[in-house]
């Protein structure tokens, strides 16, 4: 028993060695949405896939996630009856000048650890004054008045699709781009025709 619980114990500091290599490291892991690679300033941890509630439904979650590609299972048979349900990710850009190759496809992602602190500035596509660029893109959520809400997140410009994905309409947890209301934003700087960008970016030191 000793000797099971001493495995057990160093499969999960295994598992856990790179999450706190960067904190003593003082970098920090964060999603690269819509690519399955990483910058090459980043470290690779994962790819996988983009998921979350359904569009439709006010339950589950409110955040999109990055489902690893190779899921691992608990050991028996784990049922439950009561669920939370979580869908594959779906880009919506058929009514943009943009992506339109893309909608309907499926969303990779990768998780990647940074040498430095790490911030997502919507706005802008460009990082500030002491800050390393590690992607730029469009910030995107789900759609005004559909009823599951979701976070807003920095999707890559240079967007690409699922491994494994075609352009049939599965619906599920949707991705829209966003623009700006004047009035309550101020216009300008913003402006209401156009897409609003964002920039993920590592400190430097």
């Amino acid at each position: 028993m000793a000797i099971l619980i001493i495995r057990y114990s160093l499969n999960v500091i295994s598992f856990h060695l790179p999450f706190i290599n960067t904190l003593l490291s003082g970098g920090s892991v964060y999603t690269r949405w819509d690519r399955d690679i990483c910058p090459t300033s980043a470290n690779f941890i994962y790819d996988g896939f983009v998921a979350g509630a359904l569009y439709s439904h006010t339950g589950s979650g409110v955040n999109y996630l990055c489902l690893s590609k190779e899921p691992r299972w608990a050991k028996g048979s784990r049922t439950a009856s009561d669920v939370g349900i979580i869908y594959g990710a779906e880009y919506e850009t058929l009514l943009v000048n943009i992506w339109t190759n893309l909608h309907n496809n499926g969303v990779p992602c990768a998780a990647c650890r940074s040498r430095g602190p790490t911030i997502m500035i919507p706005g802008r596509n460009i990082c500030f004054e002491g800050w390393k660029l590690e992607y730029h893109g469009y910030l995107m959520t789900s759609y005004q008045s559909h009823a599951g809400s979701k976070e807003f997140i920095c999707v890559d410009s240079d967007a690409t699709v699922a491994e494994g994905s075609n352009s049939g309409n599965q619906e599920g947890a949707l991705l829209f781009f966003v623009t700006a209301v004047c009035g309550s934003l101020k216009c300008p700087p913003y402006d209401g025709n156009k897409l609003i960008t964002c920039a993920v970016c590592s400190q430097t030191k």
